[in-house]
């Protein structure tokens, strides 16, 4: 194999990691976003708003409301009711 083969070969699986590493990144997203979906709209919603970010805002109320139908935001919601109560923290 010659000098030129190796770099390609390195290359190519340089670009598969960099595409699994990319394909991990937006699969946890995902996932979050899911399961913890008010966490993207709370986000959104402190940002200054602009056309982008409503539409935005409305498609992420969306996923939310469907995430809470779903039930795929049970595990965070009691966690969060356990934290509020060891706590005693609050919703503001």
């Amino acid at each position: 194999m010659s000098s030129a083969d190796d770099n390609r070969s390195d290359d190519s699986q340089g670009g598969n990691q960099v595409r699994t590493a990319a394909v991990i990144i937006y699969a946890t997203f995902a996932l979050l976003i899911a399961t913890i979906p008010q966490s993207l709209t709370n986000w959104l919603r402190d940002m200054d708003e602009d056309p982008l970010q409503q539409a935005v805002l409305v498609a992420a109320d969306a996923v939310q409301s469907m995430s809470q139908r779903a039930g795929l935001d049970v595990a965070y919601r009691r966690a969060r009711a356990q934290f509020k109560a060891l706590t005693g923290k609050e919703d503001d």
